[in-house]
């Protein structure tokens, strides 16, 4: 004989589904294979002939019903979940045509009218007495000297002291 010898029964270990259903399944294979009567089965699996008979037709419609054709793909996705994104994609494709049209219109009139559009200026650096460290320090004596008094006018006839 050619090719791979048949599984049979023992392909029902790889099924998933519970302990009792597996075991079910094999049960039913075997009659169905005439390898076990009914009798057996019905003693086997605890049951009655009449439940034993409903057992098998349910997993026979069960079988067939799985085997019948299926249409080929990808399942269509949900009507109203693609009609939603399409209309978010509308709105965001609305939304960037405008940007773009007024980009252009902002393009053209600083080419046509460049005295209309202003550059913008570096703003300008406030120098302080740590960036002219000679100039705020002359500035800060002065006005030290004024306070003390030692820089008072010779007509007021008083002398500054120099270690006050």
């Amino acid at each position: 004989m050619r090719g791979r010898p048949p599984s049979g029964i023992d392909l029902v270990g790889e099924v998933e589904g519970s302990g009792q259903a597996r075991r079910r399944l094999k049960v039913m294979l075997e009659t169905l294979a005439g390898s076990k009567k009914i009798s057996e089965a019905c003693e086997e699996l605890g049951i009655g002939e009449a439940q034993f008979h409903k057992l098998r037709h349910r997993m026979m419609a069960g079988a067939v019903a799985s085997l019948e054709p299926s249409p080929a793909g990808r399942p269509a996705a949900d009507r109203g979940e693609r009609d939603e994104r399409l209309a978010e994609v509308q709105e965001e494709n609305r939304q960037l045509r405008i940007e773009l049209r007024a980009s252009q219109i902002r393009e053209e009139i600083a080419l046509l009218m460049p005295h209309l559009v202003k550059v913008p200026e570096a703003p300008k650096k406030n120098r302080t007495s740590k960036s002219h460290p000679t100039a705020g320090a002359a500035a800060r004596k002065v006005d030290r000297e004024d306070l003390r008094g030692e820089n008072r006018s010779a007509d007021s006839g008083e002398v500054g002291h120099p270690f006050r």
